[in-house]
């Protein structure tokens, strides 16, 4: 026992923790996988295309995924091979994560697991058939059984394996990280495992429990007049119900010290630790999420809605030195969309809208620019638009263009400050001899051509190098 609260006191000061198990329900539509908070592992960076997903689960540091043909998607870390998902795995029902393992419930009842076996949590017992539903705790794993019971195998050092002896007539299981929860039809819960925070000290006269979530180290239901009640390690808040939960409240689930509530008039929020985001849920995730789940520190959600879609090409643009270029795109998809221009396939500062100004355009703006959108249901990009910037610009006026005793006056407009000016000369428009080779300057440039007389004809030309 001593080894293993070792073990556990060093987990929590790495930020080890539980993940809440979401269970699979047939249901008729799919959607896409949105995720936020944590991604040290890549556990929010959701495979691009993962639009059919039916169901979602979260582990320690990495996903997984159910679409709606039976397969598995998962991704984030693999150091213990949780994100290899069995070859010929199909026919799945339900998922559920562990720490560093996944469940997935097949449809004849039987279970794959895969991942972090070092208890045994992968390690499937001969009894395990004919299951309904399936959960997985910090290094423990859970069946409820078609007949209303509950088996548990893997880690059982604070007992969150021994199930209560008796126990029957179960509609639903949690999986914490140290304990388990059992929802019996009757609507009443039991708790059983670690207790050190009264994680599984089920309050008295809890008997209309409709929902369960097991977190880290604390415990969540949701009753049938839609009231929440927590219980367990009060750190960060998680068992703080907010008031606005005790309506309308349709599904909880649970992370390592924080809640995800997502009520039936489809307002999803979040409550508890917020150390990576977790709870802050991202803009525009309203009526468009059909699922919530929990990982460690990170969130999940089967969302529907349309990806970006470029309508209008921004077109190319000409505009000479210290003037003013603007290109403009517009674009559809379920808001709201996020937009990014780049030039040169890097990201400019200001160009966070549909439209891009560009004021006091220098030689150094030419190139070509394009319009990143993205939504949360995906991205697209715009056809390349060119800027060209002219070469300098002749003033004219009779100040500006004279011919005196001295020679031929002239100005050249726009010098950027970026080069050298270089003024060229020509008597046929084919052979150019340099005339003047001027520092940078940013300010208009006045020559004075004093052997032009000594030509019939001389054309000019000025550029910035």
């Amino acid at each position: 026992m001593q080894n293993k609260i070792s073990k556990w006191e060093i987990g929590a000061g790495l930020l080890v923790f539980f993940m809440f198990v979401f269970f699979f329900q047939e249901l008729a539509w799919s959607g896409t996988v949105v995720a936020w908070g944590y991604d040290g592992a890549g556990q929010t960076s959701v495979p691009g295309g993962l639009t059919n997903a039916i169901t979602i689960a979260g582990g320690a540091y990495h996903s997984v995924a159910l679409e709606s043909n039976g397969t598995v998607v998962a991704w984030g870390d693999n150091t213990f091979g949780q994100t290899n998902v069995p070859a010929g795995l199909t026919n799945v029902s339900a998922i559920a994560c562990g720490w560093y393992h996944n469940l997935a419930l097949k449809n004849n009842g039987t279970i794959v697991a895969w991942g972090d076996n070092t208890y045994g949590q992968t390690t499937i017992p001969a009894s395990a058939t004919n299951v309904a539903a399936v959960g997985g705790g910090w290094l423990h794993s859970l069946a409820l059984m078609s007949n209303g019971t509950v088996i548990a195998w893997g880690d059982n050092g604070w007992g969150q394996s021994s199930v209560p002896a008796g126990l029957t007539n179960v509609m639903a299981i949690a999986a914490g990280e140290l304990h388990s929860l059992a929802l019996k039809s009757n609507g009443t819960v039991v708790a059983w495992g670690n207790n050190y925070y009264n994680q599984a000290n089920v309050p008295s006269g809890l008997t209309n429990v409709t929902a369960i979530a097991a977190g880290w180290l604390h415990s969540v239901v949701v009753e049938s007049n839609s009231t929440v009640v927590a219980w367990g390690d009060n750190t960060f808040g998680q068992t703080n119900v907010p008031s606005t939960w005790l309506k309308g409240q349709n599904t909880i689930v649970a992370g390592a010290g924080y809640n995800l509530s997502l009520q039936s008039t489809v307002i999803l929020t979040g409550s508890g630790d917020n150390t990576y985001g977790q709870t802050n849920i991202p803009q525009g995730l309203g009526s468009v999420v059909m699922q919530i789940g929990a990982g460690g520190y990170h969130c999940l959600t089967i969302a529907t809605g349309s990806p970006p879609v470029v309508v209008t090409q921004p077109t190319n643009q000409t505009a000479y030195i210290n003037s003013t270029a603007t290109f403009s795109s517009t674009a559809t998809g379920t808001p709201p969309i996020g937009y990014q221009w780049q030039f040169d396939g890097v990201n400019v500062a200001c160009g966070t809208n549909s439209s891009l100004t560009l004021t006091n355009v220098q030689s150094s703006n030419a190139g070509n620019y394009i319009l990143l959108v993205t939504n949360l249901f995906g991205s697209a990009v715009s056809s390349n638009a060119t800027l060209t910037v002219p070469p300098f610009l002749f003033a004219t006026g009779q100040t500006n263009l004279q011919m005196t005793a001295a020679g031929f006056k002239f100005q050249v407009e726009g010098a950027g400050g970026s080069g050298i000016v270089l003024i060229e000369a020509s008597t046929n428009f084919t052979d150019w001899t340099p005339i003047l080779t001027n520092p940078p300057a940013s300010a208009p440039v006045q020559f004075l051509d004093s052997s032009a007389t000594n030509f019939p004809v001389r054309f000019y030309r000025a550029q910035e190098e």
